[in-house]
């Protein structure tokens, strides 16, 4: 264990908050106390020593390893949890923490959005980004429960636009002299022929390519 003081400065209120709920869950405040006694332990010797499903003590080591309190560790397969330090200080701006709702919203919608490129990413690199995106594909894809899923997916299909533009942006860099129609786009970009096509609209409407006689799109 670290020996070292684990500092949440005044500019993380969310991160700061979270750990005070955390520090007033008695589960997780078991867990922590288990880890200090213990070491560190894999999420299945934890499950057995609380007598609580793997699924939940995995959801709590979650919430405590985003908050800095826990750190992950590899000994050979196994994947270890430990008590990052024993020592903490907390900063509280006032203002920022009484003001938190804005902050909150603006903070977890980044998160959000981060996760949605995240995920756009990782099945280009795999089968594919498809047409129609699931809660059950990006919870499995991205290794996160259903709710955060649901918020991923309302992402991508509110925020089309957004997920276009980084999209775009990959798109111009395939274009780069020469020529190719929508699939051969689409496939290039391991992307369902859908979001190619929103891709060349958005670059034609932003003067940036144009189609020729033959269906093909060029950069101008």
């Amino acid at each position: 264990m670290n020996n070292k003081y684990l500092k949440i400065p005044a500019n993380r209120p969310l991160v700061l908050k979270r750990l005070i709920e955390i520090l007033n869950s008695g589960p997780k405040t078991l867990i922590l106390s288990i880890l200090l006694d213990k070491g560190s332990m894999t999420a299945k010797e934890l499950s057995r020593e609380l007598g609580v499903k793997l699924s939940t003590i995995l959801a709590h080591l979650s919430d405590l390893v985003k908050t800095g309190l826990v750190t992950v560790e590899y000994d050979g397969r196994q994947k270890k949890y430990k008590i990052t330090s024993n020592k903490l200080i907390l900063e509280i701006d006032l203002n920022l923490y009484l003001h938190l709702s804005e902050r909150i919203e603006e903070e977890r919608l980044k998160e959000v959005e981060e996760l949605a490129i995240k995920y756009i990413e990782v099945k280009r690199k795999s089968d594919g980004l498809p047409l129609a995106i699931t809660v059950k594909d990006v919870s499995s894809t991205l290794g996160i429960d259903r709710n955060t899923a649901i918020e991923v997916v309302d992402y991508i299909n509110t925020y089309t636009d957004n997920i276009i533009e980084t999209l775009a942006y990959e798109a111009v860099r395939e274009f780069k002299n020469k020529r190719l129609t929508i699939k051969e786009l689409s496939k290039k970009m391991n992307i369902h022929y859908y979001w190619a096509t929103l891709i060349v609209q958005l670059l034609k409407s932003k003067g940036i390519a144009e189609v020729d006689d033959e269906g093909r799109i060029y950069l101008l």
